[in-house]
């Protein structure tokens, strides 16, 4: 397998010839995970009986890494495989390998195992009758992920498992290694969500290291830092009470707690630093070109906690040489997830196109099946009517977007698949046949509107819960994706390497920490070709150094001055709407616009205050709003005053690319559909239903 660049989008192929990005994958569960057994091996044989020809299959170093031991268990590996091709001889297989240590190893190397800020290692039993991955989010008993002697133990056995399996008949199938590490295997640090690491032995080492090298010719930062009470030799890992500290409200101030921002910094790089290793190991000693996958780059859904165990440093894995795709769930925010939703990936999927790397989303959203129903088909399985059109959105909105997907099903630990039912896979079939047909095409891009999102904000911001973590990664950008809009989401840092002449409107989420160089780059190229900006909260407030309101007026052109809501929750009210929308708690630090050139858009409620507000520059228009933006109607009234095209003016989600258009919908109801070409296609919707047109004449290709 290898990844080739055709009409400026990444491609998989396999023995030469391109793939359609569909996957089926066992899952990790006890029950479910065994490819030789009953009821996986039989869905296994459903998606190989539909066309699915790619597969994922776990396995885990715990598998086949026995103490006492000197080589690996090839044969459970081997097996593994085998139980795919007993009844798929044709799959082409992704090994999603976990190269956490096995339990007896971190019993035997305690001192290389991570420790906790808040609190003891769990006494508790790992293993059987758990899940290997139960406890992970616990305060488990995990080898550091600073653990150099882990790390290399675990690449020796890496190696021999790439250069082993690959000579064995079943190795002939093989077409890509996942490495996979940390929490679930999706590289964030043990604990992570609700625990704080690593105060160990081994990551206090890293971080001494970590700080030389950053300090080390720099006298004057060295002397900042060192009258922090703490000296670069003996520096400690910060505790409980400095990382939940932050002396500038939602904003950590760069000049007081830049111990706490880089210990964050330190060990972001030192996950980033396995992920290369185990990438490179697995790349440069499989005999056969072959694809390598990471879990990277979440940014949605991650539960107030990115500095703690999120992924930060997602320019730096798209740059990997060794890296060929990136992968992540989609949104578990709820209003994403479910029916009418926009089933958003929790990663940045038109970034990763940028850098040449595919993109899949894991679908592992069988649990929305609420309701159990017979099929009359066949007698056996669940059913569920409005589940049908989700897992069509799940699969058709990466896919539509250059991206792809594997089925995640933890369905066989159930006793049944979750998608073990032939409604289910005929749709399925259907989708990757359409998918198969239009590989070779050209992309036509459309979406008018551009998302730019920021990651190293997260090092300025209090890692936990506030009024507005979740309101504005989560919430606000599912509003704003059933506005009718097509939209394309790249990271701030990849903001020179987009067509801007594509774009009419650009929305800049989360953009807190802003350089100079950065501040440059939007003033001179990014504001102009008459385009509006539309900015969130307080772009730039941050330079890195020093905090400063005065930054946000810089950036956005906009006069903004210091507002103190006290202990009120803010709410907004749009003007002329009579609708308004709030926040689960007080804002701080909090700005209003005094700018007397501006429109107002929205204000503090019962304030009298500006918080949203328009104005025109000689080149391009901006709008900026102190607090998150909210509405769905607010966001498409923007949106098209901005340009953009409306394809539908009901709250479904909707979304245009490549010739083709999708409209997904809860309510149902009917519905105009307005083409770029100026033709109107009204058609009638149930509720709960999943459609697919062609953009051009509006035929509906898939319902």
């Amino acid at each position: 397998a290898a990844v080739e660049t055709i009409e400026g989008r990444p491609v998989l192929f396999v023995d030469n010839k391109p793939a359609a990005l569909v996957f089926y994958s066992l899952t990790h569960a006890y029950g479910a995970r065994w490819s030789w057994e009953e009821v996986p091996q039989r869905n296994l044989k459903n998606f190989c009986e539909i066309g699915i020809r790619l597969f994922q299959l776990d396995l885990y170093f715990e598998d086949i890494w026995y103490k006492n031991s000197d080589t690996l268990d090839i044969g459970k590996a081997r097996r593994q495989v085998k139980g795919l091709l007993d009844v798929c001889p044709r799959a082409a297989v992704v090994i999603r390998v976990h190269v956490n240590a096995p339990y007896w190893w971190n019993a035997e190397n305690s001192a290389e195992c991570t420790e906790y800020a808040d609190g003891p290692v769990d006494s508790r039993q790992y293993g059987p009758p758990f899940n290997n991955e139960d406890g992970d989010i616990d305060r488990p008993l995990r080898a550091s992920l600073a653990s150099l002697k882990w790390r290399k133990e675990s690449g020796e056995k890496l190696a021999e498992f790439c250069s082993r399996l690959a000579e064995t008949p079943e190795g002939r199938s093989i077409i890509g290694i996942h490495v996979s590490g940390g929490v679930y295997g999706e590289w964030h640090y043990w604990g992570f969500i609700d625990h704080d690491p690593d105060t160990g032995p081994s990551m206090t080492e890293y971080f001494r290291n970590w700080l030389k090298k950053k300090y080390s010719n720099n006298s004057v930062l060295q002397k900042a830092w060192n009258s922090n009470r703490y000296t670069l030799e003996t520096a400690t890992i910060p505790d409980l009470q400095e990382r939940n500290f932050t002396s500038d409200g939602l904003f950590r101030d760069p000049v007081k707690e830049q111990r706490v921002i880089d210990y964050y910094m330190a060990q972001q790089e030192v996950v980033v630093e396995d992920i290369e290793y185990f990438a490179r190991i697995a790349k440069s000693t499989w005999p056969r070109p072959l694809i390598v996958g990471v879990f990277y780059g979440y940014l949605h859904m991650t539960f107030c906690r990115q500095a703690a165990g999120g992924h930060i440093l997602a320019e730096r894995i798209l740059n990997c040489p060794d890296i060929d795709y990136i992968s992540a769930p989609q949104s578990y925010w709820s209003a994403s997830q479910q029916a009418g939703g926009s089933g958003n990936s929790r990663g940045v999927i038109e970034s990763a196109l940028l850098h040449g790397k595919l993109w899949l989303d894991e679908v592992d959203n069988g649990q929305l099946q609420k309701k159990t129903a017979i099929d009359p088909a066949r007698n056996s399985g669940k059913y569920d009517p409005e589940y049908l059109p989700v897992i069509q959105r799940s699969a058709l909105f990466p896919l539509m977007r250059g991206a792809g997907l594997w089925f995640y099903d933890f369905g066989p630990r159930e006793s049944f698949g979750w998608w073990d039912n032939t409604v289910y896979l005929n749709s399925i079939r259907k989708e990757k046949a359409l998918f198969d047909s239009l590989i070779s095409e050209n992309q036509h891009a459309v979406a008018d509107v551009l998302y730019v999102w920021d990651q190293e904000s997260f090092y300025y911001m209090k890692n936990g819960w506030t009024p507005l973590c979740y309101n504005l990664t989560d919430q606000s950008v599912e509003e704003a994706l059933r506005s009718g809009t097509s939209s394309d989401h790249i990271y701030l840092f990849d903001l020179e390497k987009v067509n801007l002449e594509q774009y009419k409107a650009i929305v800049f989420m989360n953009v807190y920490k802003l350089s100079g160089q950065q501040k440059s780059f939007i003033q001179k190229k990014v504001s102009s070709g008459g385009r509006t900006l539309i900015w969130n909260y307080l772009p730039g407030y941050t330079d890195g150094t020093v905090n400063r309101l005065e930054h946000v007026a810089d950036v956005t052109g906009f006069l903004v001055i210091p507002y103190d809501c006290g202990s009120e929750a803010p709410v907004v009210e749009i003007s002329g709407t009579g609708k308004s929308y709030g926040f689960e708690g007080p804002v701080n630090p909090m700005a209003v616009i005094a700018d007397p050139k501006a429109e107002i858009l929205g204000i503090l409620s019962h304030r009298n205050k500006t918080i949203v507000a328009r104005k025109i520059f000689g080149d391009h228009t901006g709008i900026l709003s102190t607090l998150p933006l909210h509405d769905t109607d607010f966001f498409r009234k923007l949106f098209r005053e901005a340009g953009c095209h409306i394809y539908n003016e009901a709250n479904d989600f909707t979304y245009a690319n490549s010739g083709l258009i999708l409209l997904h919908t809860r309510d149902g109801g009917h519905r105009t559909i307005y083409l770029r070409n100026g033709r109107m296609i009204d058609i009638e919707v149930p509720a709960f239903s999943t459609f697919l047109l062609d953009a051009s004449h509006g035929n509906i290709l898939l319902k």
